[in-house]
């Protein structure tokens, strides 16, 4: 994504937007409403966030965990709501968006609504009559940022209120700037990425990740289970694969120590 772009007022309001954040806490979210907060104003739209996606791909659904969410109200909430009752896909640009994503880690994408979806597609779609339409809404601007596991992607999201301009490419590519530099300081809440994985497991899978987390050896899992050791492995398998790690001390250090994802590079 090119990077010329952009608009000069808007990038020193961003400047001075991370160097206020970076005087804030690193624990708890005071980081993070602090940044979205700028950012509403900068962009100026009306609600925005950062959430994580579970099942976030080509033909996902979308599970997605609100990390901060800030504007939003008893109006414009219910568009979110939907949306976890549904999943992300019901939101014609974010289907479009799990289209664009590649899978490799730290791989970003950001895009305007109108480069995800026709007007024709957007303004007929469920989603827009029924849920964004009604709360006021309307132009959209999304960017996600592939993290370790798969599925697993950090997103923001920003709309305007009806009847405002459209986001442009000089919004764009000031979001794509700021995610792919500041997407670590949106990770204090990556527990809660977790715990929705965790959701996602079998009931067999839930119980060898418990058993794991207590020490116990695979011989020791199948017995407590009733099962083969050729299964516990399997169910291993899985689990790794499910949080992105490749060994039983990586899930140990990441379930319980909060261990951060690799550090990412810069994918246009």
């Amino acid at each position: 994504m090119a990077r010329a772009e952009l608009r000069t007022h808007q990038v020193r309001a961003l400047v001075r937007l991370i160097n206020e954040a970076h005087e804030l806490p690193a624990d708890g979210d005071a980081r993070a409403r602090h940044l979205i907060s700028g950012l509403l104003g900068i962009l100026h739209a009306t609600v925005g966030g950062c959430v994580t996606d579970c099942d976030f791909r080509p033909g996902g659904h979308g599970a997605f965990v609100a990390v901060v969410l800030e504007g939003w109200d008893s109006t414009t909430l219910p568009v979110l709501q939907v949306l976890a009752r549904t999943g992300s896909a019901f939101n014609p640009g974010l289907r479009a968006l799990m289209q664009r994503c590649p899978e490799a880690p730290s791989s970003a994408v950001t895009a305007t609504r109108r480069e995800l979806v026709a007007d024709r597609d957007w303004y007929g779609s469920q989603y827009v009559e029924q849920h964004l339409g009604p709360a006021h809404l309307d132009d959209a601007l999304y960017t996600c940022l592939r993290m370790d596991e798969p599925t697993v992607v950090q997103g923001l999201g920003f709309y305007r209120a009806r009847n405002e301009r459209p986001f442009d490419e000089a919004d764009r590519n000031l979001v794509h700037l700021f995610h792919v530099e500041c997407e670590s300081m949106f990770r204090a809440r990556v527990p809660a990425v977790d715990e929705s994985l965790r959701a996602r497991l079998s009931p067999r899978e839930r119980q060898t990740l418990e058993l794991l987390l207590r020490g116990l050896m695979d011989k020791e899992i199948a017995e407590h289970l009733g099962i083969s050791r050729f299964t516990v492995n399997q169910y291993t398998k899985s689990v790794y694969r499910r949080f992105g790690v490749h060994s039983r001390a990586a899930l140990i250090a990441r379930l319980l120590g909060h261990q951060p994802p690799a550090a990412r590079a810069w994918t246009p």
